[in-house]
């Protein structure tokens, strides 16, 4: 979990060791005062939620880089129609901001964008066009049954996967937000308690064999 701190919190962290390890040498001289025990305790409670809350941003952060990569492109030359010479070479935006990626098929020596966004929250604006798409093809397709049904069935498909998605960032999004706003809080929390100990610091130094 260390890993996972700022370097703010790292510097906090220095501090309150050092109040920590100063707190232990005078409990050993049986000098230890109440304002002492309290500052320490105040310090323990404080590393409590600096890790803890170190520990949700970076699950917050691995759910987001995990969502980044649950899509998959299966993308194919549209000259060949072949998968196995693609090489990806960058990633183009279009005209409504969706991002997708480019690749180049050696075989044929072109390059092209794949006809789709290469990550979860273009592709829910993406899968709302298919779906109007589909209900446009639907309604067109009154006099024919069977090709109603296998779109339909299709266009039921794609919508419970259209929620699922929607469901899974709504809930990703929320949460980094709401680690955003704790991390903001923490920053300020942290940025208090450290002049505050900047001061003990300096206050204690003189008198101290370190």
């Amino acid at each position: 979990m260390k890993q996972h701190i700022t370097e703010n919190e790292r510097e906090v962290i220095k501090l309150i060791t050092f109040f920590k390890k100063r707190g232990e040498r005078l409990a050993a001289e049986g000098t230890l005062t109440q304002e002492h025990q309290e500052l320490n305790a105040a310090c323990e409670r404080l590393t409590e939620k600096i890790y803890s809350h170190a520990d949700f941003r970076q699950q917050v952060m691995d759910k987001h880089e995990t969502l980044k990569g649950i899509i998959e492109d299966h993308a194919q030359c549209p000259t060949c129609g072949k998968a196995d010479l693609l090489k990806k070479t960058s990633v183009a935006t279009n005209e409504l901001g969706w991002k997708s990626n480019r690749y180049k098929c050696r075989r044929c020596n072109i390059e092209f964008t794949w006809n789709r966004p290469n990550n979860p929250w273009d592709m829910i604006p993406f899968l709302e066009v298919c779906l109007q798409e589909l209900d446009d093809n639907i309604a067109a397709l009154q006099a024919e049954e069977e090709l109603r049904a296998r779109a339909q069935e299709a266009r039921d498909h794609m919508a419970i996967s259209l929620e699922q998605l929607r469901s899974a960032i709504h809930s990703a999004d929320t949460e980094k937000h709401q680690m955003e706003e704790q991390d903001k809080e923490m920053a300020r929390m942290l940025h208090e308690f450290k002049k505050y100990l900047m001061i003990e610091k300096i206050k204690m130094e003189p008198f101290s064999e370190n």
